[in-house]
C-alpha cells in the first residue's frame, strides 16, 4: 500500500473535510499512509482528541496558495506553501503519491518545478472522467497545457490509455481525436496530424474522430484535446448539468413519484465526482491526483484510494514502455516531424 501526502489546505472546505476524508482513508483501506501537508494547529484541532491517530503524520507547512494568485508567481512568493511541500515530499520519495484539491494551476506548476517528467514525455495532461451513457471516458488534457502540438496529443493517447488499462480495467480502450467532424480530415491542423499518427501507430485501438455530443454517448474509452478545449468543454458540462438539475427539481415541483426518485438518485450517481475522487495528472515521475475544489470528505477518501491503485498498478511504469514503443515507431515520427 501507499503513503499519500495530500494538500490538507487545498479546496474550498480546507482542512476540516481534507481531515475527515484521510481519517476515512486510514479506517477504511488497509495498509494506507496518509501525510497531511498545511498548518498543523489547524490540520490537529480537526482530530477529537487534537492528536493525529496510527496512519496519519502531519508535516507543517506556513503558506497556502490561494485561488486568486498566479501558480507562478504565487509559487515563487510562497516557498512554504502547502503544495509545494506536499510536492516535495514526492519527488524525495517520502511520499509514493499526491492528492491535492486545491489551486489546479499551482498544483500543475508545483509539479514542473518540482518533479521531471516520465522518460519520453514532453508535457504533463490531465485526465479527467466524464460520464457516459455506459460509464465512463476520460478526456485529455483538461487544462495542464493550454496550447498543445500533435506529438503532445499523441503523447496524451499512450498515456491514457495506459491509466485506462490499469485503473478502469478496459483492456483495449477505444482512442479518438475531438474534432468538430467525424470523418476523416476533418478538425484544424493540430487534430489532423495527430490523428494521422495516431492511426500509423498499432499500440493504440485509434477510432477516429469523435464530436462534442460523443464525449458523453460512450462512443470512446479516451478522447484527445488541448487543454484549453478540454477546460471549456468540463466546466461548461458542471454548469449545464447544475442548471438542468436545477430546473427539472423546479418543475416538479417537489412532486416526485418513487420511479422518478430513483432515476433522479441515478443521475446523480452518474455525474457524482466524488465517486472517482479526481482526475491524474500524467507525465511526471509521481503520482497526483487533482480533486474538484469543492471537494467533500468522501471525494477525498476516493481521491487517496485511486492514487493507491496508480501506484499498485504501476501506471507510471506501463506508460514509460508505452512512450518507448511510440519513440520507437518510424513512420509516426516522420509524421509528426513533417507537421513542425
Amino acid at each position: 500500500m501507499s503513503r499519500v501526502a495530500v494538500d490538507a489546505m487545498g479546496g474550498d472546505l480546507a482542512p476540516a473535510a481534507v481531515v475527515r476524508g484521510a481519517l476515512t482513508a486510514v479506517q477504511q483501506l488497509p495498509g494506507i499512509e496518509v501525510v497531511l501537508v498545511g498548518c498543523e494547529a489547524a490540520i490537529l484541532n480537526e482530530f477529537p482528541d487534537g492528536r493525529a491517530p496510527s496512519g496519519i503524520s502531519v508535516v507543517h507547512a506556513g503558506e497556502v496558495l490561494e485561488m486568486h494568485e498566479s501558480p507562478v508567481e504565487g509559487l515563487r512568493r510562497k516557498p512554504d506553501a502547502s503544495i509545494t511541500v506536499a510536492m516535495r515530499l514526492l519527488a524525495s520519495g517520502d511520499a509514493d503519491a499526491l492528492v491535492s484539491a486545491g489551486h489546479t494551476g499551482g498544483t500543475v506548476a508545483a509539479a514542473t518545478f518540482a518533479l521531471s517528467r516520465i522518460p519520453g514525455a514532453r508535457r504533463a495532461g490531465i485526465a479527467a472522467p466524464f460520464p457516459t451513457r455506459t460509464g465512463h471516458c476520460v478526456l485529455v488534457d483538461v487544462g495542464a497545457n493550454l496550447q498543445a502540438k500533435a506529438p503532445d496529443l499523441v503523447q496524451y493517447a499512450v498515456m491514457a490509455g495506459e491509466y485506462t488499462r490499469a485503473v478502469m480495467g478496459i483492456a483495449e480502450p477505444r482512442i479518438a481525436v475531438l474534432s468538430v467532424g467525424g470523418e476523416e480530415g476533418k478538425g484544424s491542423p493540430l487534430v489532423r496530424r495527430a490523428a494521422e499518427a495516431l492511426r500509423a501507430f498499432p499500440d493504440v485501438h485509434f477510432i477516429g474522430n469523435v464530436e462534442g455530443q460523443e464525449i458523453f454517448s460512450g462512443a470512446a474509452d479516451v478522447i484527445l484535446c488541448e487543454g484549453f478545449v478540454g477546460n471549456v468543454i468540463l466546466k461548461a458540462s458542471e454548469g449545464l448539468l447544475e442548471a438542468f438539475l436545477h430546473h427539472m427539481l423546479a418543475e416538479l415541483g417537489g412532486e416526485v413519484s418513487p420511479a422518478g426518485d430513483d432515476v433522479l438518485e441515478d443521475l446523480r450517481n452518474r455525474t457524482d465526482y466524488t465517486r472517482y475522487g479526481g482526475a491524474p495528472l500524467l507525465g511526471h515521475q509521481g503520482t497526483i491526483l487533482i480533486c474538484h475544489g469543492r471537494s467533500p470528505h468522501s471525494a477525498i477518501r476516493n481521491a487517496i484510494e485511486a492514487v493507491d491503485r496508480c501506484v499498485e498498478r504501476k501506471v507510471n511504469e506501463r506508460i514509460v514502455a508505452g512512450l518507448g514503443a511510440l519513440a520507437a515507431n518510424t513512420e509516426v515520427a516522420a509524421i509528426l516531424a513533417s507537421g513542425t
